[in-house]
């Protein structure tokens, strides 16, 4: 491959993938941001569900909803369905990373 050809590829690259301090990351299912998924986000989405947490920030919302459909309780269940080990095409339980101006992706890191 030549060197011009390499530096456009990197370029490309780096366009498609931009690094960025506005960059927001988070753990897909980690309702309550403890930075672990386990039954306590389960709980802590139901809680919010009936109005018993508070969502100052948006936490709650953005870790919780697996889906993309808005958090409702089926979250909570695709969260147990991960936590019981089944098959999971929601990507629970990996960093997510997203600026305002893209779609979420998963980082290889």
């Amino acid at each position: 491959m030549s060197l011009s050809a390499l530096i456009c590829l990197i370029i490309s690259l780096s366009a498609v993938l931009p690094v960025s301090a506005d960059t927001i990351r988070y753990l897909r299912g980690d309702a309550n941001g403890d930075g672990v998924v386990n039954i306590n986000d389960v709980t802590f989405i139901q809680r919010y569900l009936v109005d018993l947490e508070t969502d100052p920030q948006g936490t709650i919302r953005r870790n919780g909803d697996v889906d993309g459909n808005g958090l409702d309780i089926n979250d909570a269940t695709k969260i147990q369905g991960y936590l019981a080990e089944f098959d999971d095409p929601y990507s629970i339980g990996r960093i997510i990373a997203f600026d305002e101006y893209e779609l979420p992706f998963i980082p290889n890191n």
